[in-house]
């Protein structure tokens, strides 16, 4: 036989208390939802590593008379190609003893 679903003062007071806390803590968890959804866009607008703005033009290279007319786009060539390593050198070694 099933207990009739009579309560107490007591009993009344604690369900509303439980059903207020219940409450809080979804407010909390929604709150704390949207306060980490606003640090990550702050944080990918402001940390180093694009650039907000397209970077200012390079001036233009002198004109030696050796290009081939078309644009470079500010990059310049090196001045002397790299030289493979052929292990004649001395190496710096760090550690060991």
């Amino acid at each position: 036989m099933p207990r009739p679903n009579v309560s107490t003062p007591a009993q009344q007071s604690r369900d509303a208390g439980l059903s207020n806390l219940r409450r809080l803590t979804w407010w909390t968890a929604a709150g704390a939802t949207g306060l980490t959804v606003v640090a990550s866009l702050i944080a990918a607008n402001t940390v180093p590593g694009r650039a907000s703005s397209p970077p200012p033009a390079a001036s233009a290279p002198a004109s030696n008379g050796t290009g081939s007319g078309s644009d470079q786009g500010g990059v310049t060539p090196p001045t002397l190609a790299p030289q493979p390593d052929n292990g004649g050198g001395s190496a710096v070694v760090s550690g060991g003893s």
